[in-house]
């Protein structure tokens, strides 16, 4: 595993004392943090909780990240009028079989030499589920009990395996999880207690996603309390200074990866290092690329790619005006439908001489109700905004990209959503468990295998068993006249 070593790598050294600490944040404009201390209103046993908080955040990127988001601000940001639809994708409905087998082939030579690595982004929790825990560790009701981490680490098993079955000996392919200070201790302990899902724990990589301290409208950190900094998450865009901080970006140069396949934890059908897409960015040189699926109607809620100025961007939803939203082509199909589902690519060396550099440019404003310290150092709770929390997303290093790449893939195979509590009629445990049974049921047709039951009989194919519908036959062979419910590695059939 790797430890975070945020400290070490954002120039703070581990062994810092307090007069380095007070003089580096002076030195910054920021010597009011220690207001409450040197008034000894700190309660007792905070003060070494304080001086650790303040000790892990790397001042010149505060300050840069602000500046950026404030400039963003001055410049009007974005604009709808200069939008217009990607000009450059891959339906991969259209793609001919050769070339599909092509781009395949390459991703699993790349994941057979070791250039792969996969990262989910596993901060949240499952409150929304009314799961009290990190969502990847939710079971969304298979006959398996299979939890989100488990099914994504035993798809990364199958294609090692594979890889290694296609003539790829130096076979490895490393998982990164993003955590966040709310479950990473929790995430650390599922993993181990469960034997890493049979991966080896040296390939399972945990690193935290950052925070950054809140600040008010002239820029000074807030403290919540006598002894606590306001602080918030830095967005699903704090996968690069996390990355960086953590050592987990170097590891990765100095292992010989190469593309890094980063996914979202909350997909019950991602398909993690996909060598199909991985593949097929490689074929187009891309620096960084998106898989996509359609939107299915014009206020459906996600993002879609587009460009802005020439450049690739995720425009989301909220600032798409009625009338691009609803554009459709000769075709019929949605000009603006390219929708974004947290399905990306990089190289390694994009993420490292591109990203890393510009990444303070990164953050955006969000104006909030931030809980400060009043005068005695208890907590006041503000009735409007009154202070700006610093955030980024994922995909705002794309207009960085000199050589985007873009694929369309199908919805009924790649995007099963759970985000929402069950019984809820969309993006719920409820239809992603239908989805997975539905890609099942495909599966075992094509192999030619009779099935059990009507439309509502779950079926499930262990990712042990199969990546993509593949090998279904070999695994079964004449055992089975019908198909199980359940078809497991090791385990035969269950019902």
């Amino acid at each position: 595993m790797v430890e975070a070593a945020s400290a070490v790598s954002s120039g703070t050294p581990p062994d810092e004392t307090l007069a380095e600490l007070r003089a580096r944040f002076v030195a910054a404009g920021q010597g009011q943090v220690f207001r409450f201390l040197d008034e000894g209103k700190v309660p007792a046993g905070q003060e070494d909780a304080l001086l650790k908080q303040l000790r892990k955040w790397d001042l010149t990127h505060v300050a840069k990240s602000l500046e950026g988001a404030l400039a963003e601000v001055e410049t009007g940001g974005s604009s709808s009028a200069e939008l217009t639809p990607p000009d450059n994708f891959t339906c991969l409905a259209d793609a001919s079989p050769g070339d599909m087998t092509e781009w395949e082939d390459a991703g699993y030579a790349a994941i057979g030499r070791g250039e792969v690595a996969a990262c989910i982004l596993a901060g949240g929790q499952g409150t929304r589920l009314g799961f009290d825990g990190p969502k990847g560790c939710y079971d969304i009701g298979l006959p398996s009990k299979k939890t989100l981490f488990q099914l994504c680490v035993e798809k990364i098993c199958r294609l090692v395996q594979t890889a290694k079955e296609r003539g790829g000996p130096s076979a490895r392919l490393p998982f990164l999880v993003m955590t966040s200070p709310l479950n990473d201790a929790e995430t650390r302990a599922f993993f181990a207690e469960r034997s890493y899902f049979g991966m080896a724990e040296e390939d399972v990589w945990f690193f935290e996603q950052g925070t950054l301290p809140c600040l008010t409208p002239e820029g000074k950190i807030i403290m919540e309390s006598a002894g606590v900094v306001a602080e918030g998450p830095d967005g699903n865009g704090g996968i690069y200074p996390a990355l960086q901080q953590s050592g987990c970006l170097q590891r990765l140069k100095d292992a010989g990866v190469r593309s890094l396949h980063v996914f979202s934890v909350d997909n019950a059908l991602s398909r993690p290092a996909d060598p199909r897409f991985i593949g097929y960015c490689l074929s187009r040189n891309a620096d960084c690329g998106n898989k996509s699926v359609w939107k299915s109607d014009p206020e459906e809620k996600v993002g879609v790619v587009a460009q802005r100025g020439g450049r690739p961007v995720v425009v989301e939803y909220s600032e798409l005006d009625d009338a691009r939203k609803t554009m459709r082509d000769s075709k019929g199909r949605l000009v603006f439908g390219a929708g974004n589902i947290c399905n990306h690519y990089f190289t390694v060396d994009f993420l490292a001489d591109v990203v890393i550099p510009n990444m303070a440019t990164l953050f955006h404003l969000a104006h909030k109700k931030i809980s400060y310290a009043g005068e005695d150092g208890s907590t006041v709770k503000p009735e409007s905004n009154n202070g700006i929390k610093l955030e980024a997303f994922i995909f705002d290093v794309f207009p960085m990209s000199s050589r985007m790449a873009i694929l369309e893939t199908r919805r009924e195979e790649e995007f099963a959503p759970v985000k929402n509590a069950p019984g809820s009629p969309a993006d719920s445990p409820d239809t992603a468990r239908a989805m997975v049974s539905n890609q099942a049921r495909r599966w075992l047709s094509e192999a030619g295998l009779q099935l059990p039951g009507d439309e509502t009989t779950m079926l499930e194919v262990s990712p042990l068993v199969s990546y993509a519908g593949e090998g279904i036959k070999e695994f079964v062979g004449d055992k089975f006249s019908i198909a199980p419910v359940h078809l497991e590695r090791g385990l035969g059939s269950e019902s």
